[in-house]
């Protein structure tokens, strides 16, 4: 199995400051503000999730490398099934958002969650490169803590 490139490594830390900015926007600027700024982070959470689905999309069409030696047809169809379910949930989180934005927000949490969980599972399966789980927990966990800093702040829990 091939190891993480460097560059993917440093896009995907760089790819948290988006959601990283607007979760200190939200906490430390004052309220009127907030409505734009959880607008943008629910929408850059989708877009988040989109691209974690991605990431199984590109292994299943990447062959030989980085299916393992006993890789099947049936490995690449649920790398790409499951490639395309964090884009869904990402979408439906976004459309709830226009309806109201903390529903949103709380599908995003539970779309990251279950992303890990299942991205667990093929690591465990040695079906992801080498470094991918590290990566992915600190990418997910951090996201995760930011969604849930936004959620409470909107829900009236602001640093003072």
């Amino acid at each position: 199995m091939k190891r993480l490139p460097l560059l993917a490594i440093v896009t995907a830390l760089a790819s948290l400051l988006p959601l990283v900015g607007c979760t200190c926007a939200i906490l430390f600027l004052t309220p009127d503000h907030t409505p734009r700024l959880l607008t943008a982070a629910v929408g850059y959470g989708a877009v988040m999730l989109s691209f974690l689905g991605a990431v199984h999309w590109g292994l299943a069409l990447e062959q030989p490398d980085i299916v393992p030696a006993g890789g099947t047809q049936r490995l690449t169809n649920l790398r790409l099934a499951m490639g395309g379910a964090p884009a869904c949930i990402g979408w439906v989180g976004l459309c709830l958002a226009t309806v109201h934005e903390l529903i949103g927000l709380l599908i995003l949490i539970a779309g990251f969650a279950a992303t890990a969980v299942v991205e667990r599972m093929a690591w465990q399966r040695g079906a992801m490169p080498r470094g991918y789980m590290t990566l992915q927990w600190f990418v997910i966990c951090l996201a995760e803590l930011c969604f849930l800093a936004i959620l409470a702040a909107c829900m009236g829990m602001r640093p003072h």
